[in-house]
């Protein structure tokens, strides 16, 4: 085992760790080896120093080993998550694509938490739409094998997690988790579309993940500062198929036939204000942005499952989800089995 003061002698130095450092470090903070004032020395002089794609390997494969990890079939589902942090004010876009996404036959787990930066997080906003948010490992293998879709609350799938939170508090600052978080689904999904606060983050974030076992994934980061694809802007992505990062040249969400919309047209609130926002895209009768940037974020979404060839055809299944009803079948069916659930538990 590595003396974490060596680790610190390093990084004061600003020397990269190898990844048995990295694993060994890691490690020993969350098992509750390492007091919280190391453990914040720790954060704060890797991101002084700078992570690299090896540190962050080895610092993803400690807390995917270190998860509670539901036993279900992940052939075929997706995340749509992101590493949160971009202050652009906007409703949960990925949340509400999930439903788009499920309804259009794609098998969906998805990964988050509750507000950190937000004023809604997907956790929240979950709970503001009738569904059970906080299930725990058999509670979702029951629910996602009823209705292909689930939400994987972090805090009960990362329990090592407390032993990092009081050193991340008393920085207060970004540190290597964040750019970690989208990396940890507890089931070990292969397909995701994953958003970051900037684009150098959304580059480490494909380099890292291939390293791992995926299948394909798109990692974005949009100019104008949201962590989704844009309609504002274009967006910048790296796309991992096989191993092999490729960096795309900047989406224009026109390309898909989408009319360009500001941020201010596509502003939440609280949970509950979120929610109505996803609800009405769901029923139709959201506004013409709000309903877009979903078609949109849903299209990668379903083309990353394997189940639409091209990104045209993903948008015409991402479309015809809502205007079917099958997306708002899939809202709804999530809250009737996430309450059931409970109160069989």
């Amino acid at each position: 085992m590595t003396d974490i003061r060596n680790i610190l002698e390093k990084l004061a130095q600003r020397q990269d760790l190898t990844p048995r450092e990295a694993r060994d470090a890691l490690q020993a903070i969350i098992k509750g080896k390492v007091e919280a004032e190391q453990t914040s020395a720790f954060l704060l002089g890797m991101r002084a120093k700078g992570e690299t794609i090896k540190e962050f390997t080895a610092f993803v494969r400690v807390m995917r080993e270190a998860a509670i990890s539901p036993q279900v079939e992940v052939e075929g589902a997706v995340d749509l998550c992101g590493t949160g942090g971009d202050n652009s004010g906007t409703f949960n876009i990925s949340t509400a694509a999930m439903f788009v996404v499920a309804g259009a036959g794609v098998p969906v787990l998805k990964h988050g938490n509750r507000s950190i930066s937000s004023k809604s997080g997907s956790a929240d906003v979950l709970e503001a739409l009738d569904i059970v948010a906080t299930l725990q490992k058999e509670q979702i293998e029951e629910v996602f094998n009823e209705i292909d879709m689930a939400f994987m609350f972090a805090p009960n799938f990362h329990p090592a997690m407390k032993h990092v939170m009081p050193a991340r508090q008393i920085l207060g600052i970004r540190s290597f988790f964040n750019t970690m978080g989208p990396l940890l689904n507890p089931a070990g999904v292969k397909r995701q579309v994953v958003g970051a606060f900037d684009k150098r983050t959304a580059r480490q974030i494909a380099e890292i993940l291939a390293d791992l076992d995926v299948t394909h994934v798109y990692s974005v980061h949009a100019r104008d500062g949201l962590d989704e694809f844009s309609l504002s802007a274009p967006t910048f992505v790296y796309e991992l198929q096989n191993g092999q990062v490729d960096e795309q040249e900047p989406f224009d969400s026109a390309s898909l036939g989408f009319n360009p919309a500001g941020l201010q047209q596509l502003q939440g609130g609280d949970a509950f204000y979120n929610a109505d926002i996803i609800r009405s895209v769901m029923e139709g009768n959201a506004e013409g942005p709000q309903r877009d940037i979903v078609l949109l974020n849903a299209t990668f979404g379903i083309h990353v499952s394997g189940k639409a060839d091209t990104l045209n055809e993903a948008k015409q299944m991402a479309v015809e989800s809502i205007e079917s009803g099958a997306a708002l079948k899939a809202l709804n069916r999530m809250s009737e089995a996430t309450n059931d659930v409970m109160n069989v538990s």
